[in-house]
């Protein structure tokens, strides 16, 4: 091609071959037009995939709070008494546990079996073959020993390797014959019992055992006492006997165990929860920002699905808090304030005066719960579609039938046996219960409340679910078609541009070799004239 260009013009007399050019850039410009195009829907899907993973950390933080287990923290701790002055047990809690205390008594800590065999040389140190039996809780393993193991060392992996739940060791202690191997059981408590032998069993002998390995320490189960009832249990770590609370056992004593709230916890979780929401809403603002002298502008300013989002997170943090029980029904209550920027502050002293006063009502203002003003009626628990309110619950013909205080009809539940939840589409809708009886009647009222952080939590799950075609998910899935379709355009217009600077290239050279012929046959006829010319003149 740029042998082709060097020569245009050569015959028309002016520059063809620029012309050319300035033809393809002419066709060039909807590609730079839509090249553009994209490169500004490329920074859009990054912008909305940068919200959509903030969306996302902020919704980890909401989920330390939108349920009253998680949102109420316990603390354990244990106090010797007597003569107990070493650690005797480590209290962890769960986001079941409730605040109590109790008297603990460790006579015994749990211990698994231990084995030792005789000394030997070294590791190399033949052993006798046969079968070693090893019975671990009452349940039997064979190996078979021969010469591919019948070493120290072979025995060693062979038991190691066998799947059954002991490890073997070396101890070297110092003698003669210093190499024993060890067995250790994997678990503890009286039932895990180990034996471990190797014997033979040959016709017209019989059975007899090669090789035996002595036990050094008998297992036991722990032995404690929790308010006066005595436990065994066959491990150290105890999950069971304290709702909520795990209980590592170090040493033998007495004492109490106290689980009580933990204040500086829940305040460490609503301090993360503003700091979060701050950074959302900073992050908000500088796309929708404008500034009038500059005429700059964010990004995502005027788009519907982030003025949307700002509108559900500052009337969430500002507004009323639906099914509450107290005397706190907002936020600014408990001294969580908005500012004049949509950014909110936490007062700390005044927090902590609500938590002390009612910690319940203030774990409302985050977190779901539900009560129940009936005993033959049970909650068991709600959906993410189910609506914050007070629900009447009544067996009319057979038939559990629910509505929403305020609304004028009842509607039929549905469920079987003693079990329903409010039908879908009804505001009820996921909300778990028990009925005691099917007998006509009415069976009370449920009311659910939805906190501040579970309304958020919803929202966010909405706004980026895919599945639901939620507004964050749907941009991003529409940006993406509008990038793929100018990826297609600029294909297509890329192909035609190449075969139109082909035609054009192509129809200026046969120009070039057209007005070539005719410079020729011009030449020429010029030629011929000057010649008769001449010879007129002769």
């Amino acid at each position: 091609m740029a042998q082709v260009t060097s020569i245009f013009g050569s015959q028309a007399g002016f520059d063809t071959g620029k012309v050319v050019e300035q033809l393809i850039e002419l066709q060039n410009r909807p590609i730079d037009i839509n090249l553009a195009k994209r490169e500004a829907e490329v920074e859009k899907l990054e912008t909305f995939q940068d919200l959509k993973a903030r969306l996302g950390s902020f919704k980890t933080v909401l989920n330390t709070l939108n349920k009253d287990s998680r949102f109420i923290s316990t603390e354990g701790t244990f106090t010797g008494t007597g003569t107990t002055t070493t650690d005797i047990v480590d209290i962890t809690t769960t986001s079941t546990a409730t605040s109590g205390t109790f008297t603990l008594t460790v006579s015994q800590l749990a211990r698994e079996a231990k084995l030792t065999s005789e000394g030997f040389a070294s590791l190399d140190t033949a052993i006798p073959e046969g079968t070693l039996e090893l019975i671990i809780g009452g349940k039997t393993t064979l190996i078979d020993i021969n010469a591919s193991n019948n070493t120290v060392d072979g025995l060693r992996l062979a038991i190691n390797n066998s799947g059954a739940d002991i490890t073997a060791n070396f101890v070297n202690d110092g003698s003669e014959n210093p190499i024993r191997l060890t067995i250790s059981g994997n678990n503890t408590g009286a039932e895990n019992t180990v034996s471990a032998r190797i014997f033979t069993n040959s016709l017209g002998v019989g059975e007899q055992t090669k090789l035996t390995f002595a036990e050094t320490q008998t297992p036991l189960d722990a032995l404690l006492t929790l308010d006066g009832i005595s436990i065994s249990k066959s491990s150290n770590t105890v999950t069971d006997i304290i709702s909520g609370a795990i209980i590592k056992l170090k040493g033998t004593g007495e004492g109490n165990v106290q689980l009580s709230t933990d204040f500086n916890s829940i305040r460490d979780k609503v301090t993360n929860f503003v700091s979060e929401y701050n950074d959302l809403i900073e992050f908000i603002q500088e796309l929708t920002r404008f500034n009038p002298e500059t005429l700059e502008s964010g990004g995502l300013i005027g788009n519907f699905a982030i003025q949307n989002l700002q509108n559900i997170l500052r009337g969430t943090v500002s507004g009323e808090v639906s099914g509450v029980q107290g005397p706190f029904g907002f936020l600014s209550q408990i001294g969580i304030t908005t500012q004049s920027d949509g950014k909110i502050v936490l007062e700390t002293a005044k927090l902590n005066d609500a938590l002390q006063a009612n910690l319940g009502n203030v774990s409302d203002l985050f977190s779901s719960r539900a009560t129940v003003d009936n005993i033959s009626t049970t909650f068991i628990g709600f959906l993410e579609t189910t609506q914050a309110g007070t629900y009447e619950i009544r067996v009319q013909n057979g038939t559990p039938q629910i509505r929403r205080q305020g609304e004028a009809n009842f509607v039929d539940a549905t469920g079987t046996g003693n079990f329903f939840a409010g039908p879908e589409g009804h505001a009820s809708e996921g909300l778990n219960f028990r009925l005691a009886s099917l007998s006509d009647g009415n069976y009370g009222t449920i009311t659910l409340g939805i906190g501040v952080a579970e309304s958020l939590n919803r929202q966010i799950s909405f706004l980026t679910d895919s599945t639901r075609n939620g507004p964050v998910s749907s941009e991003i899935n529409t940006i993406t078609q509008t990038i793929d379709n100018l990826d297609d355009t600029l294909l297509t217009l890329d192909t035609r541009i190449a075969e139109f600077e082909k035609n054009i290239r192509e129809r200026f050279s046969n120009l070039e070799i057209i007005l070539g012929r005719l410079n020729t046959q011009s030449q020429t006829f010029a030629s011929s004239i000057a010649s008769i010319q001449n010879l007129g003149k002769k």
